[in-house]
């Protein structure tokens, strides 16, 4: 069973890497719902852990997994955070890619000991700048190389982390302080980025039970309350735009669909927010230099 593990893992790491070199309009996705609780695995099949909870940033920075290790590599119940890129992407072998995906943690044993981990009760305090410091410099030579690149220039980077848990549920409101809605689902690149986010606006809209995608870019994140503790989520987005946004739908059934590219596309095309997928290939193709001439 590890064998054919593994095996499912090398095709399928082999059918990402081919998609990855394609010219997408936009990126697949994984949802936060999809994530919180999936089980990682090593290169060989064993199982790592679970995914307990992902930190997330304002912006274009890359999230950091959390993970529920449950006595692997002898390091007992403990969680270790790691940047999102560590992990490798399965992708079903399938044209539809309909099936399940996977994570892999392609670390050994013997290095995995000495990562930088915490007890469940005891969290690192995520609000402060350097919180992951140490987690960065231990998994430095371990990002997948796609990842290695810089936020593309124009984007609002908040020097703010948070748990995706504890914003479940947080209001989002306009510059005014209206409340439009809560903040309920994330959805995250192969890249570990915040693709986009879900609200339910119903309430808003006077429309019952609907949830709407926004692109993460657009909202705007601080913190407030009389103590500053208080976590204030800001959205532009006028009645109207939000009537006729892409509806978000959480079914088993409508699960690839809210993963495909050219849905997510749909969603920054809706809000006029610029694809950052496209800003950074250009960005890249522009770093290329032609040869000098002899």
């Amino acid at each position: 069973m590890k064998l054919m593990q593994s095996t499912a893992a090398l095709i399928g790491l082999s059918v990402l890497a081919s998609a990855a070199a394609g010219a997408q309009d936009a990126p697949r996705v994984w949802l936060s719902t999809e994530l919180m609780g999936m089980k990682v695995v090593s290169p060989e099949g064993d199982n790592v852990g679970k995914i307990e909870d992902l930190v997330v940033h304002p912006g274009g920075k890359a999230s950091y997994v959390v993970l529920s290790l449950g006595g692997w590599a002898g390091m007992g119940d403990k969680l270790v955070a790691m940047p999102w890129s560590v992990l490798r992407e399965v992708e079903p072998v399938s044209a539809t890619r309909e099936g399940p995906r996977h994570l892999v943690l392609p670390l050994i044993k013997d290095k995995f000991v000495r990562a930088p981990a915490f007890e469940k009760k005891s969290w690192p305090d995520t609000a402060k700048a350097d919180w992951a410091k140490d987690i960065d410099e231990f998994y430095a030579g371990d990002l997948h190389p796609n990842a290695k690149r810089a936020v593309e220039a124009g984007v609002h980077v908040s020097a703010l982390t948070w748990r995706a848990s504890e914003l479940r549920g947080t209001n989002v409101v306009t510059p005014q302080g209206e409340k439009l809605g809560d903040l309920e689902e994330f959805a995250i690149d192969a890249n570990g980025r915040v693709n986009y986010a879900t609200l339910s606006v119903g309430g808003f809209l006077g429309m019952g039970d609907r949830h709407v995608a926004v692109p993460w870019d657009s909202l705007r994140f601080s913190m407030g309350g009389d103590d500053g503790d208080k976590k204030v989520i800001t959205l532009s987005s006028t009645k109207e735009q939000l009537e006729r946004a892409p509806q978000f739908k959480s079914a088993a059934d409508a699960r690839a669909q809210m993963c495909d590219p050219k849905w997510v596309q749909g969603v920054y095309q809706h809000y006029g927010c610029a694809e950052y997928w496209n800003k950074a290939r250009a960005d890249s193709k522009s770093d290329v230099k032609p040869d000098a001439k002899k």
